[in-house]
């Protein structure tokens, strides 16, 4: 009889561990996703529009009258606070579309950097469409060469911003997204041959800058996101 049962014993325990393994498996990649769960990058590209005035002189520079527009590119590293809220940096650096002529053949060359921090509400994460908006607090430098002088206005500014993910399969994400951003330069910088200078404007006025453009994302679903 203790002959019969031990060959019966062993294919059970054979059986066992060939339906445990899957079920480890599992669980492994459950445990580690291969990607932290507290972690989203995300990368943006779009175009800003300008308006309103880069001081308040009594005759301004308007910033329109500096800018066509900007072809940014925005790189965005985001902490997850729970499901739903993202906090953190963000940069962007654009390719200048100039307006202002430094003769009729040539445009006269600028740029623009902008850098700061941000906080977004996912509002249905754990949807195919992931709604979002925020709101970003930032720093914008935008410079202008107008020989012999190279000029730069510097400033905080703040972006309300939003849009929406669509999850395209496992943790990749692209979707659309549209800002508006108002602030103010308080310092102006003035370098020629001859030396610089810098100081704090004291007429100020408010500029605007209006975006649109795509996003991609990677993040993996918060298990609370699961239903």
């Amino acid at each position: 009889m203790q002959t019969l049962l031990r060959p019966a014993a062993r294919a059970l325990l054979t059986l066992s561990l060939l339906v445990s393994v899957p079920t480890f498996a599992d669980e492994q990649a459950e445990r580690d996703p291969g990607f932290p769960r507290w972690l989203a990058l995300s990368a943006r590209g779009g175009y800003l529009m300008p308006g309103g005035r880069m001081d308040g002189a009594a005759e301004p520079l308007y910033l329109y009258e500096v800018y066509k527009g900007l072809f940014a590119a925005i790189v965005e590293p985001t902490l997850r606070i729970g499901s739903r809220v993202e906090l953190g940096p963000w940069v962007q650096l654009s390719h200048a579309q100039m307006r202002i002529r430094c003769s009729a053949e040539r445009a006269c060359k600028g740029s623009n950097l902008r850098f700061g921090l941000q906080g977004n509400l996912h509002w249905n994460p754990s949807g195919p469409i992931d709604l979002w908006s925020g709101v970003a607090l930032g720093y914008d430098t935008t410079a202008l060469s107008v020989p012999p002088a190279e000029i730069t206005y510097s400033g905080p500014d703040v972006t309300l911003q939003a849009g929406f993910d669509k999850n395209f399969g496992g943790n990749f994400w692209a979707g659309l997204f549209v800002s508006g951003t108002a602030g103010q330069y308080d310092t102006l910088k003035v370098r020629m041959l001859g030396g610089s200078g810098r100081e704090s404007l004291r007429e100020r006025a408010l500029h605007l800058w209006i975006g649109f453009g795509f996003r991609v994302r990677v993040a993996v679903p918060h298990p609370s996101d699961k239903s």
